[in-house]
């Protein structure tokens, strides 16, 4: 079978990797794909499989004669964000997203942002515009510094922000990668709707929470692509950082949970994790934040950090709450699985019979016997 040479090439450059790479993941003879690639050689029935699999792209992306809409992710993990090569596990996180923006869109389904998510243009990327900017989005969150210091729980400050980012018009979805390379995403294809994806793979509801804000910020900026607050080459990834930490806390906030629990802080392990668990915060963001208002030292900060010796030097406390994969409650898993934007969205669809209980479970893996409870709960 032959395939369209500029098909595939649109395929290569939107998920970012080179035939050589192709070659390695897939497991066909580089030289084949090389003749495939000029539009000389054939693949074989298992050969397109494979192939499809590894860039979790339709069967069509290699036939089409016009490009189908690919979303070439960009990777903010490096010095100059450009589209970046990455693993099978992110790539069919931002495939899921592709195909939930193509049905979405062609249904014309309202997944307009809330006209008050305007994109933010920073001047200079400065800790002081991240902060203007956190403190005028906390104000519209309404999340009190009180309410917060009561919760003690990032369970608790993750739903909330959660829910009101999802009432501005935001998908925020939540998938396992099965690779730390990438902690979030943030998608927005054509007329599709505005996206965030957590991964759920080795991270703590805390960890889950900073990537949450992290990824609005891209929102606000519309950096789209692929990031990991955890690593920090660019301007971009930084701001977002800064922008996290001041929606989520404050300086005052952390002059308030200092002085209301009696706290000195100090470099110290069993300090992090117990102050980290009253204001809600990751581990890694609560040393940041301590740092950032001059309660402790950078080089702490980085003696600490280096402990790590995981990819990414995440703290173990942040890389996962302790318990299994899932809750003996299904309805409640898939409703933190695709969030409540989704849902509404695919039980309006559902109402107005653009799409059937079969069509939803082709599109995103949602049975049939649980959809609707859950959209009625949506």
């Amino acid at each position: 079978m032959k395939i369209p040479a500029a098909a595939l090439d649109n395929v290569l450059r939107a998920r970012g990797l080179d035939l050589a790479t192709l070659a390695e993941r897939s497991g066909i003879p580089r030289r084949k794909l090389e003749s495939a690639a000029a539009g000389e050689g054939e693949l074989d029935e298992d050969e397109i499989t494979s192939i499809t699999d590894e860039l979790a792209v339709p069967i069509q992306a290699l036939f089409a004669r016009h490009g189908i809409p690919l979303f070439a992710s960009v990777d903010f993990r490096t010095a100059t964000p450009g589209v970046g090569e990455f693993e099978k596990g992110t790539l069919q996180a931002i495939s899921f997203v592709e195909r939930l923006s193509s049905t979405l869109s062609s249904l014309d389904m309202d997944v307009s942002l809330d006209k008050s998510v305007k994109q933010f243009t920073p001047k200079t990327y400065s800790e002081n515009e991240a902060a203007a900017l956190a403190k005028e989005w906390r104000e519209k969150w309404g999340i009190k510094d009180s309410e917060q210091l009561d919760w003690q729980d990032a369970n608790k400050l993750y739903t909330s922000l959660r829910t009101f980012i999802e009432n501005l018009g935001v998908l925020v979805l939540h998938r396992q990668f099965k690779t730390d390379e990438a902690a979030g995403l943030y998608v927005h294809i054509d007329d599709g709707p505005h996206t965030i994806v957590i991964n759920t793979t080795g991270s703590s509801k805390a960890r889950k929470l900073f990537t949450l804000a992290h990824e609005f910020g891209h929102v606000l900026l519309r950096a789209e692509g692929a990031s990991n607050p955890s690593v920090l080459k660019n301007k971009i990834e930084r701001f977002c950082n800064r922008f996290a930490a001041s929606l989520l806390a404050p300086k005052r906030l952390i002059e308030k949970a200092l002085q209301r629990f009696g706290y000195k802080p100090i470099p110290d392990d069993d300090f992090i994790r117990l102050f980290a668990k009253k204001i809600g915060l990751s581990q890694e963001a609560t040393f940041l934040r301590l740092v950032q208002t001059g309660h402790l030292e950078r080089s702490s900060y980085v003696s600490w950090k280096a402990k790590f010796g995981n990819t990414n030097h995440v703290p173990s406390g942040d890389q996962s709450d302790g318990g299994g994969g899932g809750s003996a409650d299904p309805i409640r898993d898939k409703r933190t699985q695709y969030g409540s934007a989704l849902l509404r969205l695919l039980g309006r669809a559902r109402e107005l019979g653009k799409l059937d209980e079969i069509d939803i479970y082709r599109l995103c893996g949602l049975k049939p016997r649980y959809q609707d409870r859950l959209f009625e709960a949506a």
